[in-house]
Order: C-alpha cells, then structure tokens, then sequence
C-alpha cells in the first residue's frame, strides 16, 4: 500500500492553460495506477488508484484538504466550518493560518482563488505528507507526492541536479530536509505556505515552533495531565482509524508510554503484533523492559533478535528514485521483516514511539541549565539541576554553569552538528545554514533551550523518509503530532528535562501507566555498536563504492577522512558510522539521478 496523490491546478481563464490541462487528464484518467478522486473550475486531483487517500472539499469552492486531517477533539475531518468562502489569494495565509490552528494531521491543503487564478499550497506541520510543485507550459501546475508514479508526459521537463543542496544535504541533512534538491521541482517546507501566481511562487511560514514556545505554560505541573490527554487524542485519532496495526514496542520510555495510551483507550484489540526487536549485546537488548510492559497488560510479546547484516548496492538500488535520499530505509533486513509481518498479521499501520524524545526533550545539555540560570540566577548553582545535567552530559558541574552562562549571552550560538566526513570546503560552504524553524526560533530570541526544541522538532522530519515498509503500510507518530508537540514546546525545558533521569516531565505525567522498571531506567538502550557492526560488515563493498565515487570526484566528501573512517579498527572507536550511511544514501541518490538529469546552470558539480 502506496498513498500518492496528484493534482492539476490552471488559470480557468486562460484557453491555452485549459487545453494543456484537458490533455494532461486524460493521460492520467488512462493510467491504470491513479484514481480520480474530486475536480472543481481550475483543479483535478488523483490519488492511488490501490491505497487512495481521503480528498476533502472545502466549503464554498476554497479548495480541498488531502489526507487525514482531525479537529481538536480527535474527530475526522469533514466539513470544516472555521473556512468559508473563496480564498483570495491575497488571503492563502490567513486561510492556512486557520487550517493550522483547527486541524492537525497528515495533510496538505490546496486553496484556490478562482478569481485571480491563484493556488496555494500548505503543508502540515509534521511533513508526513510530501508535497513537490512543477509547473509544465502553458500555465499548469502540479502538486504531488512523489515523482517516480507520475507518467511521463507530466514530469518536469527542466528538472536539474542542484549540487549546492546535495552538498548541504549530506553535510548538514537535519537543516537541509526542506529544499529541492532539484531545481525546477519545489519542496513545500513542513508548516509553510507556498502561493503559486502569474508573477511566481512564493514561500509563507504559517507555522512555526516558536509561537508556542514563546507563550511558556505557567503551571507546568497542572500542564501534566493535558499532556496525557493530548497523547491519548493522538493515539486514539491515528491507531483508531486502522483495523489492525503493528506496534513497535522497544522497551523505551517513549514506546512504553504509547503502549499505555492504546491499553488505556481499549485499542490494545487493533494490535496485531507487539514487536520488539533485540540483540544479543546488553547495550542493545531491552527485552525486559518490554515484556514488563506487555505483561501489565496481559498481551504477547512477539521478540526478534537481529544480528547485523550488511549492506548490498542493490539494497540502495531499490531507493534510489525515490526524490529524497533514502536514509529511513538503509536498513533493508529490518524493512523486509516487517513488511513480511504486516503481510502475515494482515497490518496496514506500524505505530512508533519516535518523536518522543525531541517532544518531551531527552536531549542532554547545558542549554537546559542556560533556561534554568535565566530564571533562577545564582541560585541554580546550589541546585540539584546543575549536578544533574552535569552528570548526563559527562562535564564537571562548572564546565556546564560557564557553558549555560555563555549561551545564556548569546542563545543562538549552538553549532549544527556537520558530517565528520565532508571536505573541509564544504564544511565552510555550509557554515551558518540552519533548519528554517531554528534560524525562526533564534530570531524570536527564544531561550537556548527552546532553539534546541526546536530544532528537535525539525529533526523529527528525517525520521519520515522513504523506505520499503513505508511503501506498503502507515507510519504513526502520535508522539510528534501537532497537540503534542505543540503543548510541549510551551513547557520550560527546565521543567521537561532538568533531573537526575531524562524525560522526568513525560515520566510524571505517565507513571501510571507504565512499568516502574521502565519509568525508574536512568538511560535508554543503545544500537550504536549494532550500526558500527553493520558498516564493518558492509566495508568490502562500501570502501570502493565511496572512495570512487561521486561525492570524492566533487570534492564533498574528504578522501583522506573517508579512507580512514572504513576501516573495522576505527569504526570501533570512533562514532563515524551514521555518518557513512548517510554518505552512501547520498551517493547511491546521485548515481541513480545524475544519469537522468542534467546539473542546474546555476549550482553545477565542479570535479576535483
């Protein structure tokens, strides 16, 4: 099951745009893959003729919302009545401004103005929907999820490779997962506004981290059980709208928690499998944990143990059309096994815990005691939160005070995490590139721990990229919806994550629907010996595939740096592993997309 969705927008005035259009219809109405599924003056739309998705108009011919779209209350939508009337284009942005505040979801909404031709375009937050604009002559415009189901005669025609995003992609993919990485295809940014008229295209934020992240919860304690009705309005909205589901249960905190929520809400029925998958290393087996949670509620633990396998071209091979480069899906053997189970349970959903740890804010650092030291002054030094945060973190109580204190000064100055392996020219290529939500964050002058929330928040969107059991099934994230999220952004971060144990907010709020071995656990199991092991086991191949390959010949990736990295004795020591992966999606995408497509005139590859 593939969701995809297409549509047509043209100036109902223009003859020449319409007659273009009409044509266009036609090859779609004859392609056997693509389902029509609502029309009105100016705009068609198809969706996946086998998994199509839900199209739904909105009032007074203002256009149509794509995908599964809830109100506050957990209800589908189906008549918003907050939108009403043609949307003038000059009026997109108020329109999806109410979209946003109402609605939440997978979705993305097409609002049209049929008296000035134009069309906007907006994006949900979560970006679990892709959402590509092209425009093909005379005045057409199309919208879609993807590129590689589009037949051919609707393809961009002036696609191009843009070298200077492929770079900034594989340096820094967190703050580059919102631009094309192909010039004459747009990418619709998570909770953005693209307008598309006679003078161009133009990008809106309508959404954003810091609107709620400046509006602090002044009672975080009382704040603990809207956080728990939040998560069970998630869960209740995505697992609810599916007959039966496979949920990954890790033994985690944030797994756990969502597992209470399905036990709590009577849904438990709906799960076909409980799956967890373990190892035979200590670091990487949480089976305990697990079974303690399956156990409180009288379920089957159904337990995998994995040994690392490796990595093959043709397992890069299968991904790498795909528009993005395909690091959700690097991991073929996991992939397979689940889609192999969804088949044999009859599962059209896998549902997650991801997303809890940037939500409820697992990550350790001293921006968390530079909000303290804003609020608390000199007297955080006598209190337990600086020892704590020093202990998580591994620094001495006063290297982190002098860390808070200089970030306390200057907010904005936390560095981006940059690939160890690229070139030291593309590192300073990319120097100051941030994620649209985190440059937006450091701007509103939020506090350091905020501008790493949010950052979080933007990361989250890696976690959705393609992958073969996304191919076939529904990811559900309840923990990184829109409720959620934004509830929890509004939470200090000293109250989220200033204790002894990480996450000690979300740890409260739900104690009491999770095991007390899980909520007392002070760290989280770790698979990063696993990935090392699976690069290790993969070196035959990816030694001469990278070091003679595209990103050495132009220059992004450092040979030297490269060479050294893939070998087993430094894979052992040094944390370079998710960095090689990275590098070998990016590489896999380009050698796949490069032999189709020309590079754009103006960011072209420049060869070493």
């Amino acid at each position: 099951m593939r969701r995809a969705y297409l549509a047509l927008h043209w100036p109902p005035r223009s003859e020449t745009a319409g007659d273009q259009a009409g044509r266009l219809a036609e090859v779609m109405d004859r392609a056997p893959d693509w389902s029509l599924a609502a029309a009105a003056e100016g705009i068609t739309i198809w969706t996946s003729a086998d998994a199509p998705f839900s199209v739904t108009a909105l009032p007074g011919l203002s256009g149509f919302v794509i995908g599964d779209a809830f109100d506050a209350a957990g209800r589908r939508l189906d008549a918003p009545d907050g939108i009403r009337g043609p949307a003038a284009a000059s009026e997109f942005g108020r329109r999806a401004a109410q979209l946003a505040s109402l609605y939440w979801g997978a979705y993305v909404a097409l609002l049209c103005d049929p008296s000035t031709d134009g069309l906007g375009v907006y994006r949900d937050p979560t970006g679990m929907l892709d959402c590509l604009i092209w425009g093909l002559e005379p005045g057409v415009t199309l919208v879609a999820s993807e590129v590689t189901r589009v037949p051919s005669e609707l393809r961009a025609r002036r696609a191009a490779l843009n070298w200077d995003r492929i770079g900034r992609f594989l340096a820094i993919p967190a703050a580059a997962t919102t631009p094309s990485l192909l010039d004459g295809i747009d990418a619709v940014g998570p909770g953005d506004l693209l307008s598309v008229a006679a003078r161009g295209r133009l990008t809106a934020p309508i959404w954003r981290p810091s609107g709620f992240a400046r509006m602090p919860c002044l009672d975080p304690e009382a704040a603990q059980g809207e956080l728990v009705r939040r998560v069970d309005l998630a869960t209740a909205a995505l697992v609810g709208g599916h007959e039966r589901v496979v949920m990954e249960l890790s033994g985690g905190l944030d797994s756990s928690i969502l597992a209470g929520s399905i036990h709590h809400l009577g849904l438990h029925d709906r799960v076909a499998c409980w799956l967890n998958y373990s190892n035979a290393r200590p670091e990487a087996d949480e089976r305990r944990y697990a079974r303690a949670v399956t156990d409180r509620m009288g379920v089957a633990l159904t337990e995998v143990c994995r040994t690392p396998s490796r990595l093959l071209e043709s397992d890069l091979a299968e991904l790498a059309a795909e528009f993005w480069p395909a690091m959700s899906g690097v991991d073929a053997d996991r992939d397979r096994d689940e889609m192999a189970r969804l088949r044999e349970t009859g599962a059209e959903a896998i549902v997650s815990g991801q997303g809890g740890d940037a939500a409820f804010f697992q990550m350790p650092s001293p921006a968390v005691a530079a909000d303290a030291l804003r609020a608390q002054r000199l007297r955080l030094i006598g209190s337990p939160m600086l020892a704590d945060i020093a202990r998580r973190t591994r620094r001495s109580v006063w290297a982190v005070l002098a860390e808070a204190r200089r970030l306390a000064r200057d907010p904005g100055d936390m560095a981006d995490y940059v690939s160890s392996l690229v070139s030291r020219d593309l590192r300073g290529g990319v120097a100051g590139v941030e994620h649209p939500w985190r440059q937006d964050a450091r701007e509103a002058g939020l506090s350091p721990g905020k501008i790493l929330h949010a950052e979080a928040a933007a990361n989250l969107h890696v976690n959705h990229g393609v992958s073969r059991r996304r191919r076939v099934a529904d990811l559900l994230f309840p923990l990184m919806s829109q409720p959620v999220l934004e509830l929890c952004l509004a939470i200090p971060t000293p109250a989220l994550a200033g204790g002894s144990y990480d996450r000690p907010y979300a740890r409260a709020a739900f104690a009491h629907r999770i095991p007390e071995i899980v909520r007392a656990r002070r760290a989280k199991g770790t698979t990063s010996v696993l990935v090392a092991k699976f690069v290790a086991n993969s070196l035959p191949f990816l030694r001469p595939y990278l070091l003679e390959g595209c990103l050495c010949d132009a220059g992004y990736l450092d040979r030297r740096t490269l060479e050294a990295a893939l070998t087993a004795e430094r894979l052992i020591w040094d944390a370079k592993a998710t960095d090689i992966l990275r590098a070998v999606t990016v590489e896999a995408w380009v050698r796949r997309w490069q032999g189709r497509l020309p590079d754009a005139a103006g960011a072209p590859r420049r060869r070493r």
